[in-house]
């Protein structure tokens, strides 16, 4: 009887020196513990090395050149709080901008069928090379590395509406071109005609309606040639075959301008009107 009172007192201390060992044990564990903040995860690290680095190491954390960690890898680890790390990539990019055009020089003409505008533009355009740094994959800063302007001059042609607006502007300096061989026709043309003066089309023939091979041209296509000004492929003709261009004038002098001439055409767009 005596011997189980005494053993009741010895494992009561027992159980109570152990609950102060495990209450140090937590005591020491909480007071000394890190948090590292790195890769979107919280990592809790009981240090047993003496600088920030040796805590990374020790939470298996690998640091890039570029990486920032806060405090500093060689400081000394701190005994309460955290330790950030913060990835830092970055990436050369390219980016291009249009700035505003400027017109050198323009003029208007109304000669052929609809008043159009001739413009001569100076379009530039600014390319630059971009450092781009990234925090965690976050963008943070943008370095211009270079920068060049890239000036473009460009020929236009805008057509015109009765009220002077613009319809359209076409590019020529991008535009579809063939070299053809010209002649010229009129109204009454004794060559062209042989019963009054109306076009494949069953327009009237006049001046800025061409006559033109379908299979190179097709036909209702709006074109330009340098000199003559706006067409509208209205017309066909017998003598008209490949890289021919039958070009509508008013009368038979005009007609002589034309014969036999190297032109360009340039193509515009089919439509249903001029």
């Amino acid at each position: 009887m005596i011997d189980k009172l005494r053993i009741k007192p010895l494992l009561i201390t027992v159980i109570i020196v152990c609950a102060a060992f495990s209450a140090l044990e937590l005591y020491l564990w909480q007071t000394n513990k890190v948090i590292v903040v790195a890769d979107g995860k919280n990592i809790v690290v009981r240090p047993k090395g003496k600088t920030v680095g040796d805590v990374l190491k020790q939470a298996g954390i690998s640091i890039g050149k570029e990486d920032l960690v806060v405090p500093k890898i060689n400081e000394n680890f701190p005994k309460r709080g955290l330790i950030h790390l913060t990835r830092v990539t970055t990436k050369e990019i390219f980016i291009e901008k249009e700035l505003p055009s400027e017109n050198i020089w323009e003029k208007k003409y109304s000669a052929n069928l609809r008043p159009i505008k001739l413009i001569k533009q100076l379009k530039k355009t600014r390319h630059s090379k971009v450092k781009v740094t990234y925090y965690d994959e976050v963008e943070n800063t943008r370095e211009i590395l270079s920068e060049n302007i890239i000036t473009r001059t460009l020929n236009l042609l805008a057509l015109l509406n009765p009220d002077g607006s613009i319809e359209n502007t076409y590019n020529l300096s991008d535009s579809k071109k063939i070299k053809m061989i010209a002649t010229a026709y009129y109204p009454g043309d004794p060559l062209a005609w042989k019963d009054g003066t109306i076009t494949r089309l069953g327009n009237k023939m006049q001046q800025g309606i061409v006559a033109v091979d379908p299979r190179v041209i097709p036909l209702r296509t709006r074109v330009y040639v340098p000199g003559y000004g706006y067409g509208y492929a209205g017309d066909t003709g017998s003598a008209i075959k490949g890289k021919r261009i039958d070009l509508g004038v008013d009368n038979a002098v005009e007609e002589k301008h034309w014969m036999h001439k190297k032109v360009t055409v340039y193509i515009l767009e089919k439509a249903n009107t001029w």
